[in-house]
């Protein structure tokens, strides 16, 4: 990454966006007025601190540069490939190539990673967490580690909510849902709901997902609450058919309508299917 202001920019240029502890790449629409989107689109928040040009990208081994010629054909690419994912047929398909794909590869892939453990997150495995959070999810670690601390972590009497996690024999985490309540939000969304459930492409198929809310049902359950909730974009089968299997059914419709306008006021662009689940006295 290159530092510089905003005037060392032009429309196709890659800049890393500071928003408070978050930091993202986007791609330059246009610089007056300033706008900017990521590469599947979706308009950047206003009042973000330009930090920087990108001007590589590196993964591993693997480096790729973004020398200042690329910019036209960057822009051009941006502009159809949001345009393209805009439309909820395109990002259907793309999840059935996906789930196929990795159909084919399941014996192989389990093969490779081994045996998985399935468990509630515990406060030595803070460090895996942020690792996983750093490359998978969209809550800031300082949010993971004071929620880990403060709600998770706790002896069973105290504990509040809860997070599950799949780890390998090397300790690593391979995949993540917590359950917990919006109110810590400033959402005015009562009791539990399920959050953040991600798991790693190579873990994927394996049943890890309907492990990790399996996990969370037991133990919301064993703290007393009487049901447990979930809300998903709407296009993500994948998800809608884990917790469907897990005995999740369509929610009330006046908490449906309610969770979407909330969402709503607080910025998302997705309709939000949710599910609850009744849990045993």
């Amino acid at each position: 990454m290159l530092r510089c202001g905003p005037e060392r920019l032009a429309r196709g240029d890659v800049a890393l966006v500071r928003h408070g502890p978050r930091l993202a790449a986007q791609v330059v629409l246009s610089t007056d007025p300033w706008v900017t989107e990521s590469l599947l689109g979706g308009t950047d928040v206003a009042g973000g601190e330009l930090v920087g040009r990108i001007v590589a990208l590196k993964r591993g081994r693997w480096v790729m540069r973004l020398p200042r010629p690329t910019r036209p054909a960057l822009f051009l690419l941006q502009r159809t490939l949001s345009g393209v994912w805009t439309q909820p047929a395109s990002r259907a398909v793309f999840r059935h190539l996906r789930d196929l794909f990795s159909g084919w590869t399941k014996p192989l892939r389990r093969q490779f990673v081994g045996p998985l453990e399935i468990r509630l997150v515990r406060p030595d495995d803070l460090d895996p967490l942020l690792a996983f959070a750093t490359e998978r999810l969209v809550v800031s670690g300082t949010f993971l580690r004071r929620q880990l601390r403060d709600r998770w972590g706790l002896p069973q009497d105290r504990r509040v909510g809860a997070a599950a996690g799949a780890f390998d024999a090397q300790g690593h985490l391979l995949g993540f849902a917590w359950a917990d309540d919006y109110h810590q939000e400033g959402l005015s969304l009562d009791g539990f709901w399920v959050r953040s459930l991600v798991v790693s492409p190579k873990v994927r198929r394996m049943g890890v997902a309907t492990a990790l809310v399996r996990c969370l049902v037991e133990e919301i359950h064993r703290q007393g609450a009487d049901r447990l909730h979930a809300d998903i974009d709407e296009d993500n089968t994948a998800s809608l058919r884990t917790f469907s299997g897990l005995g999740f059914r369509p929610a009330p419709d006046a908490l449906t309508v309610a969770t979407n306008q909330q969402w709503d006021a607080a910025g998302g662009s997705k309709r939000l299917v949710v599910l609850v689940r009744p849990l045993p006295a």
